[in-house]
């Protein structure tokens, strides 16, 4: 694999045993499972090119002394039984290696079981499943049954108390955060949940106001409470909704919108809240302020716009 010094070294200190683990194995053996990554998928191998290989290897040497015969069944799970093409299957492997210590039937066909029967669409939905599949592969190092469902229940169930406990969301629905946002499935609850609760509370949402922006934009609940959520949301509230100190506030831009004006912003385009904060999003109430431009007259979807539509504008 034409590893230089420094990679051998890094390899030999993390495979068991070192150099004497490596003989170990034997060069037959090794010479095999190399073999089989680098074969074309036509002569059933998984069709693997040396850079692939080389930087699944260093990444995971002790899948070396994984053996063959569960490689191959692995394998065969994901190019035939699912259906994965080459490239596909090399993204598995090159971003969660260690797919290939999992089980078959213990883990793997039970959470691609789980995306087609708990979270909706069945073999109908498989295109969207296959992609979380190869998009997110370090969704099989979850259990079903001690991650996946309890998160499903907690998205799926019903509000009760002050508190938001969960989304309520429809199977169709859950559908599409999943699809959308694959990581909402192991998300811990209190992470969620400290979310939501902001959300609801900095907004000022009502009703299905929560439900409406997650299933339009889950990828929101992947963004840090306090190093982006909380932060361009007293950006873009007055500072007094905000309740940030006033010196502090009037020494920095500001957007001035009130709840109900952000939160008309945040239904219609909630990727508002993904955008950076100091590349885009004050810059640019900067140079609206410039211009005396209020921002809650201008389009909903202004911070969408590229720079040069910006300009233009």
């Amino acid at each position: 694999m034409s590893l230089s010094a420094a990679e051998q070294a890094s390899f030999y200190s993390r495979f068991p045993d070192g150099v004497e683990g490596i003989r170990r194995l034997g060069r037959r053996r090794l010479h095999a499972w190399l073999e089989f990554f680098l074969s074309d998928d036509d002569d059933g191998g998984a069709g693997l090119d040396h850079a692939q290989l080389k930087r699944m290897v260093l990444s995971r040497p002790q899948l070396l002394s994984y053996a063959l015969s569960n490689v191959r069944t692995t394998t065969a799970y994901f190019r035939e039984e699912l259906g994965l093409s080459s490239d596909e299957y090399a993204s598995v492997l090159r971003s969660y290696p260690s797919v290939l210590m999992h089980g078959v039937d213990s883990r793997l066909r039970p959470t691609v079981n789980f995306l087609q029967n708990e979270c909706g669409g069945g073999r109908d939905n498989w295109t969207s499943w296959k992609r979380v599949v190869y998009s997110y592969p370090s969704i099989f190092s979850y259990s079903p049954e001690r991650t996946l469902s309890p998160k499903v229940n907690f998205l799926c169930g019903n509000d009760d108390g002050d508190d938001v406990q969960s989304l309520g969301l429809s199977r169709s629905e859950l559908s599409q955060v999943v699809s959308k946002f694959p990581p909402t499935l192991w998300l811990s609850e209190e992470n969620l949940r400290s979310k939501l609760d902001f959300l609801v509370e900095s907004l000022g949402l009502e009703g299905s106001d929560l439900r409406t922006i997650i299933v339009s934009y889950p990828q929101i609940l992947g963004l840090s409470l306090p190093k982006n959520l909380m932060p361009k949301v007293n950006f873009f509230l007055d500072a007094e909704e905000s309740g940030a100190d006033y010196a502090e506030a009037h020494r920095s831009i500001r957007c001035g919108l009130n709840k109900n004006q952000l939160r008309e912003f945040v239904l219609y385009q909630p990727a508002l809240l993904a955008y950076s904060l100091e590349k885009r999003l004050r810059p640019r109430i900067a140079r609206l302020q410039e211009k005396n431009i209020y921002f809650y007259y201008c389009p909903k979807n202004i911070m969408s716009y590229t720079d040069a539509k910006f300009d233009d504008w």
